[in-house]
């Protein structure tokens, strides 16, 4: 392992945000920070995170309600210098905290996901023929041990806001999604530990047969990255199986590209973006598979660690994913993940019936 490399990374993590000093003024009124987050036409947006910034990390995170309106404590606002705000779909927000200034509202605007690799004149990711970084790696090994990634005795739930929409090429990575269905979900280490042992038996897809309008159609099976398997990400299956070069670098983290060592069987390439803090921010990867081609894909999204004392897993706060249709549209499926649950043994957690969002209406 790069030691060097680390030790640039280690201090990078210390001192990273060490410009804020000089742009941010921090708020210093005891008085909790609050606001309302809108988009176009000033609707309201659920689920947005919006993360607390120090001058060297972040002390706080969070999520819009139904009515698009966050805060933070008083705690949290002593030390707070700028907000950061992010969601699919939107382009990511930064506000400074000014001194004596508590609510601040902010207007995302919407940036449709780009979506890599669906068009035949692709470019190649620099981590394949062949090439790797040491760095690369030193830093998905740095970054992947922020986590507990061991799970396999551990079942998980949560609450869950979905909707699947079928869109031309052109839209995809567009989220105008239609009201969220309301739901849970979970899983047992058992479920997860047979995606494993699948992978390692077969790649990242199996061939099925779905039905379309009555007609039968080849497809495959793909296993739920961007869900209950996300954790996959910092396991030492997936850093056997995978190349990895720094592909970008600047003062809000790292780009992270992977390729699969192997592609003679069903397998996954892509970016792992990381954050100046050295914990993940988004996965993206796209699903290279034999005929029918379905150029399918996904993103996912992450909440930060906010404390060493706690066991923090990899787990999304949102996520879509998408695969092509035989009519040539996409079948595009936005999930935003909520409160998730571990608990020991086999067993999925049981959640309470999350009644004060029922029938709310929450849309993106």
């Amino acid at each position: 392992m790069d030691t060097t490399f680390l030790g640039e990374v280690a201090a990078r993590r210390g001192v990273a945000l060490a410009f804020a000093a000089q742009c941010f003024i921090a708020g210093s009124a005891a008085a909790q920070i609050s606001g309302l987050v809108t988009r176009a036409g000033g609707l309201p947006l659920e689920g947005v995170s919006i993360e607390a910034w120090s001058v060297d990390r972040r002390v706080g995170a969070t999520i819009t309600d139904a009515q698009g309106v966050y805060s933070f404590s008083e705690t949290i606002a002593l030390t707070t210098v700028m907000l950061r705000f992010g969601a699919l779909g939107f382009e990511v927000a930064e506000v400074a905290i000014r001194s004596g200034v508590p609510t601040y509202d902010i207007l995302l605007t919407e940036a449709p996901l780009a979506v890599e690799g669906l068009v035949v004149t692709m470019e190649e990711a620099t981590c394949e023929e062949g090439r790797e970084d040491p760095r690369g790696r030193a830093l998905w090994q740095y970054a992947r041990f922020r986590y507990d990634g061991l799970m396999d005795t551990l079942g998980i739930a949560t609450y869950l806001a979905e909707a699947d929409t079928i869109v031309p090429l052109s839209e995809l990575g567009s989220l105008k999604l239609p009201t969220l269905n309301l739901s849970q979900r979970g899983s047992s280490s058992l479920l997860r530990f047979n995606w494993t042992r699948r992978i390692d038996k077969d790649g990242y897809a199996f061939a099925i047969r779905r039905m379309d309008g009555g007609a039968p159609y080849d497809s495959w099976v793909y296993p739920p990255l961007e869900a209950d398997f996300a954790p996959h990400f910092v396991d030492d299956v997936f850093g056997e199986r995978h190349r990895f070069v720094i592909d970008d670098e600047g003062p809000d983290g790292w780009l992270l590209a992977y390729c699969p060592k192997d592609t003679g069987k069903p397998s996954i390439k892509g970016t792992i973006t990381i954050a100046r803090d050295t914990t993940f921010a988004a996965v993206d990867w796209l699903f290279q598979t034999p005929e029918p081609m379905e150029h399918a894909g996904g993103r996912a999204y992450f909440t930060p660690i906010l404390s060493r004392s706690v066991l923090s897993h990899l787990l999304p706060a949102e996520a879509v994913i998408w695969r092509a249709v035989p009519a040539g549209d996409y079948l595009q499926s936005y999930q935003r993940y909520e409160d998730w649950r571990v608990a020991p043994g086999d067993s999925v957690p049981l959640l309470p019936l999350r009644r004060e969002r029922v029938g709310a209406g929450v849309s993106r």
